[in-house]
């Protein structure tokens, strides 16, 4: 089964959770470290 296959929708909902906090809390974010954090995000999951 593949890493995404496993994926709940609570834990896509958390990592859009950490990914707008991080955008909320950064003044001047681009879309480029917004992405980044959102692969950062995925692959922290991937590794619980």
């Amino acid at each position: 089964m593949n890493f995404y296959e496993k994926l709940t929708e609570q834990n896509l909902q958390e990592i859009l959770e950490n990914v707008y906090k991080k955008g909320q809390e950064t003044e001047n974010i681009s879309v480029l470290e917004l992405i980044e954090e959102i692969k950062l995000q995925f692959m922290l999951y991937k590794t619980k």
